[in-house]
């Protein structure tokens, strides 16, 4: 069947260009409160924190906490040192860059 309302040029990129699962994945990321208060925190800090000390600037438990920096991690946007009993996480370049382009593009100066 022939449409001859818009066609799309053959040659696009579109779904060829962009990692199409891994921006999925990145968006589902930060597609929660809380999770982006996490990933602003460990941005902000600029080094590893202790979940600890993230349960006590988040209004959520430790389990909660811990199973939003798992899908961070999973996400590429945080690593986690383990020292000793002790989880650190350090938010990832590819965070700071990704937090820093949504603060520019919504005129949100939050980053320092």
């Amino acid at each position: 069947m022939e449409h001859h309302c818009c066609p799309i040029d053959d040659r696009s990129r579109v779904g060829h260009a962009l990692p199409t699962r891994q921006l999925a994945q990145l968006a589902r990321a930060l597609a929660d409160e809380t999770r982006l208060e996490i990933l602003t925190l460990l941005v902000e800090q600029n080094q590893p924190i202790c979940v600890c000390h993230l349960v006590e600037r988040v209004p959520v438990g430790q389990p909660t906490v811990s199973h939003h920096l798992r899908l961070l991690r999973q996400a590429g946007l945080v690593t986690v040192e383990r020292r000793g009993t002790w989880a650190y996480y350090q938010a990832t370049p590819l965070a700071r860059l990704l937090l820093e382009r949504l603060s520019e593009a919504i005129h949100w100066p939050v980053m320092a």
